[in-house]
């Protein structure tokens, strides 16, 4: 079991009907918050209303900004900490899926840092990217949807469409201090956004079982138990929408599954979810339905290395009772299709395939032309084609 580190210091406050409580919670870090939010559902839904009105309950002013779009833009991210800083908030509150939580988070830091920063200026693959060396402006989450999880975790992921580049983003001090995770603010959501949410939950945690090297049997079996919980429940829930018992398992393995729970005492990491950047900064596909595009030809295609291949086998035996890796990929498959997602790309040009993969490199390979796997064994620019090519024949 290799050595680690552990800090979650969010405070999670999870239950039907708590939303009640973010006046409440809003008061110990601040009187005036920059409440961010997505362009439509939240609108629509009413739930944005209802959270302003529990804020004003509390005495809190709300300045909104509701231009948040999928695949967050670093343009958006900059004008909203400008608004933040012009307008004098003092915190942040994320409310609505995985963009407007990370872009919350970006807010929080551009809302602190000198004029003309750029949120882009922190990414990490840059050669000198900027240290984050000021405390961003506290930050509430609140998911409208369970899948990214990033109410549970200091991470954030934005777009540049100048350079087509999706990078990650992942610092201590992007920690969110209070979440507020209520299955009934999930309870608009289509079963299609359900399903890819599923996809995107799974995917968290099995990128980096399957490319681990080593033994670690208490996380494997912690990552085993919350995808088996997806896969039982996830099915049901799409069947019967009105059941709350069934919607609030989603929404915890939804935090839970790209928490910091999710790197320890393993080496893998979420290649998968690098490969699907790509995918996304190109064409602007929502992220979750690239997952689900891209998954099966990732699965196919790594099973090459035999450290995979070997992984992939011990979860197959102990999630589905399957050790045949072709079996344990059709069962894969399989569920996909049973939930209705999409699991074929669908037909891109050569030139594109070509400007995703370089992207790839030029992003996730330090300048090398190649990604290490932990074995030491390499990905080149090839197998990225190989994998999206492949993904349009699934």
């Amino acid at each position: 079991m290799y050595n680690f580190e552990f800090y979650w210091p969010v405070k999670i406050i999870f239950g039907v009907g708590e939303i009640k409580k973010v006046g409440l919670e809003s008061k110990r870090l601040g009187e005036k918050a920059l409440l961010v939010t997505g362009r439509h559902s939240t609108k629509k839904t009413g739930i944005l209303d209802k959270v302003v009105n529990y804020l004003k309950e509390e005495k809190i002013k709300v300045v909104i900004f509701d231009e948040i779009e999928s695949n967050p833009r670093s343009t958006t991210v900059d004008k909203g900490g400008k608004i933040a800083k012009e307008e004098n908030c003092d915190f942040i509150i994320g409310l609505g899926g995985g963009s407007p939580m990370d872009s919350a988070k970006g807010i929080s830091l551009v809302a602190k840092s000198e004029e003309g920063v750029s949120i882009w200026d922190y990414m990490g693959f840059l050669k000198n990217p900027r240290e984050i060396n000021v405390e961003p402006l506290p930050v509430l989450l609140i998911p409208t949807l369970p899948a990214t999880g990033s109410e549970g975790n200091c991470g954030a992921v934005f777009t540049n469409m100048a350079t087509h580049q999706k990078v990650h983003i992942m610092h201590p001090a992007l920690f969110p201090k209070v979440s507020i995770i209520d299955p009934e603010l999930t309870v608009s959501l289509t079963k299609e956004q359900l399903s890819y949410a599923g996809v995107d939950i799974i995917c968290h945690l099995l990128e980096p079982y399957l490319t681990n090297v080593g033994d670690s049997f208490v996380k494997d079996r912690i990552a085993e138990g919350i995808i088996i919980t997806v896969l039982e429940n996830l099915p049901k829930l799409i069947k019967n929408l009105k059941d709350m018992e069934l919607r609030s398992n989603l929404c915890w393995t939804g935090t839970l599954a790209c928490s910091p729970l999710r790197f320890i005492a393993w080496n893998g990491k979420g290649y998968l979810h690098w490969i699907e950047h790509c995918l996304s900064a190109w064409t602007d596909v929502p992220h979750s339905e690239g997952l689900s595009l891209l998954l099966i030809s990732w699965l196919t295609n790594m099973c090459k290395f035999k450290f995979f291949s070997s992984r992939l086998s011990t979860f197959g035996s102990r999630v589905f009772g399957i050790s045949d890796n072709e079996k344990i990929i059709k069962k894969f498959l399989d569920f996909l299709k049973s939930i209705n997602v999409k699991t074929k790309l669908d037909k891109l040009d050569d030139d594109l395939i070509e400007k995703m993969a370089n992207t790839f490199i030029e992003v996730y390979s330090g300048g090398k032309g190649f990604v290490e796997l932990p074995t030491g064994e390499k990905l080149y620019r090839e197998d990225f084609i190989k994998i999206y090519k492949d993904s349009m024949a699934m």
